[in-house]
């Protein structure tokens, strides 16, 4: 899928390097909203040992994982994930780097990827848990016609426990 000058495609081995560059290099932004990571979570082998299990996750129809590229730079600038395939739901996370935030990729993503989603896996539901103080996501998530559950839980973010917002958005 491609639109502005941007691609959306399935991660692949092929990108190891690339994925392992993405998170070393917003590491500063991104881990205010992500669980605490591993010691070895920013280094290469790491990644290749992650994307080998996310791939095989999606060879069992578990899970969904997209990559975003700029075309110009030839670099993931963003990320979105389906995961816990199960009974016709998925949750949803994504992330962008900091310089491409705010500029409308990340809507273009989930839209594209939901289609994909909703077409290929046959799903009824997608979820999504916002952190409450994530004022960025839950602008996103809120123009993507998300709608609260009312259901509130609670996540190790970070070295803290933060309170997530549940959301979900039905097949159209």
């Amino acid at each position: 899928m491609e639109f502005n000058n941007l691609k959306l495609e399935i991660i692949s081995s092929k990108y190891y390097h690339s994925i392992y560059n993405y998170y070393k290099s917003n590491k500063e932004h991104l881990e205010p909203w992500e669980p605490t990571r591993a010691k070895d979570y920013y280094t290469l082998d790491f990644h290749i040992k992650r994307t080998d299990e996310r791939l095989d996750l999606i060879k069992k129809n578990q899970s969904m994982h997209f990559i975003l590229i700029n075309n110009i730079e030839d670099e993931i600038i963003g990320v979105c994930n389906y995961t816990h395939i199960n009974g016709g739901e998925c949750w949803l996370g994504y992330s962008i780097s900091k310089l491409n935030q705010g500029l409308g990729y990340m809507y273009k993503t989930v839209i594209n990827a939901n289609k994909h989603m909703f077409n290929k896996y046959n799903i009824k539901k997608i979820n999504a848990g916002i952190i409450t103080k994530n004022q960025r996501s839950l602008k996103l998530i809120n123009r993507l016609s998300f709608e609260s559950t009312g259901k509130f839980v609670e996540k190790e973010i970070n070295h803290k426990v933060e309170k997530l917002e549940i959301f979900s958005f039905p097949n159209p």
